[in-house]
């Protein structure tokens, strides 16, 4: 008798494969009345601040009265542009504008006081800080990568002694000499606005803009450079980016624990027809912001920069010999009349006389008169004294006229400043045996 044959088990089907869950969007829980104060408060200052209207002229007449009526302040308000972007008035507009937003806050509180949450708001927020911080890199950044805000150190800064620089100018001159740093700081610059303009790579482009920016916020507090407030502003948005995240980064760099994606998604609903036109606009605004830096800084370059052409008889000039009334003056150190040297520079021509003083001229060289017209500033009505200018060679002038109350005759010799100055003539050597610190 034989037995029947197992019946085998019937097959269990495959287990479906799933793809892991997508992150969903959590509960929102009520904030606290602190939080929501203090966002109110941040909401209206980097709003208020950061309009690009009304201009800061607008708020002066206020501003004027907070700082005599309160700080005790007699606040003069310049009329014309200094470069500078630490004057009273500028520390007076931040004041009254904190004032405000907490006036502000406190207004928006007792109307919203009902309020548990300001999700959609602090999106929003972060979309016009986003915006308004990656104009600025991309600013910032371009003006450095085209080598616009520090050109090379022009002829009368390369005979100026060391101990005669201001803070500033050591700076200028030290970032002016390299075109390699100013890429590798603007391209950084540059790199941490673009990235900016998208949500996914927000945190990444606070980074990046933290990064460079404390070390621009350094040297310019360090150099005494008057952009302490602007750049310590936009330190603080791209702090202001990277709070939601903190947490998160600190899981994964500090206590190596895992951390959960966050919602990319934006709180606000579009139809899909506006979602692409937004990001159509979005594309539009991206290669507008690239086009008008790069173009506007191109042009400046050939203007002002390294790029822009000489003037007429640009260079170095040794004074050969000086004739003051038919005396001829010997070059003795600390003579107040007699010249040391004759530099043409870009903007204008500069006198640098035996006893190491300077004396700095606008003005250029006249083909058709054979003469210079030296201004002593740029107002129409500045004082002005005009010299023959004779040219015996390609290598000599001769100036003839009127200076200080005497007749002069200077005779000049140009230098090549690639022989005289060693910061122009070194140049980079990839091998060294030696440091060569000069």
């Amino acid at each position: 008798m034989t037995s029947a044959a197992p019946v085998p088990a019937p097959l269990e089907p495959p287990a479906p494969v799933t793809s892991p869950p997508a992150p969903s969007t959590p509960q929102v829980e009520p904030w606290s009345l602190a939080r929501r104060y203090g966002f109110r408060f941040v909401f209206a200052f980097l709003f208020l601040y950061h309009l690009p209207f009304p201009p800061k002229s607008f708020w002066q007449p206020l501003e004027v009265w907070l700082a005599r009526h309160v700080f005790g302040h007699d606040l003069v308000v310049p009329t014309g542009p200094s470069g500078s972007g630490d004057k009273a008035v500028d520390y007076a507009h931040l004041a009254f504008m904190l004032t405000l937003s907490f006036l502000v806050a406190g207004v928006w509180s007792f109307i919203d006081r009902r309020r548990t949450d300001y999700v959609k708001a602090h999106d929003f927020l972060r979309v016009y800080v986003r915006y308004i911080l990656a104009v600025s890199m991309l600013s910032y950044g371009f003006a450095k990568v085209i080598k616009t805000q520090f050109p090379f150190p022009n002829l009368e800064r390369l005979t100026q002694p060391l101990g005669d620089l201001s803070p500033m100018g050591l700076l200028w001159t030290f970032m002016g000499y390299s075109p390699g740093y100013n890429l590798f700081t603007g391209g950084a610059e540059a790199l941490g606005g673009l990235l900016l303009f998208f949500r996914r790579t927000t945190t990444l482009g606070a980074l990046v803009v933290i990064g460079v920016m404390v070390n621009v916020v350094a040297l310019n507090f360090f150099y005494d450079v008057p952009v302490k407030l602007y750049s310590s502003l936009l330190v603080s948005l791209a702090v202001f980016l990277l709070l939601p995240d903190l947490r998160r980064l600190a899981d994964v760099l500090v206590f190596n624990r895992a951390t959960q994606p966050t919602v990319l998604a934006t709180p606000f609903t579009f139809s899909s027809r506006v979602t692409w036109a937004l990001r159509g606009v979005k594309a539009v605004f991206i290669g507008w912001m690239l086009y008008s830096s790069v173009s506007q800084n191109l042009s400046m370059s050939e203007k002002w920069g390294d790029a822009a052409p000489h003037p007429p008889l640009y260079g170095f000039y040794d004074v050969e010999s000086f004739t003051r009334d038919g005396q001829v003056l010997p070059p003795l150190l600390g003579d107040t009349h007699r010249w040391r040297a004759f530099i043409v520079n870009r903007h204008g021509p500069t006198v640098r006389k035996m006893d190491d003083s300077r004396k700095r001229y606008f003005g250029t060289y006249e083909e058709g008169s054979k003469s210079f017209t030296l201004a002593e500033g740029r107002q129409p009505d500045a004082a002005k004294l005009v010299l023959a200018v004779e040219q015996p060679d390609a290598e000599h002038l001769v100036l003839k006229g009127p200076y200080e109350g005497a007749t002069i005759e200077v005779k000049l010799r140009k230098v090549d400043t690639a022989s005289k100055f060693l910061l122009v003539g070194r140049g980079f050597n990839w091998v060294q045996e030696f440091p060569f610190n000069r």
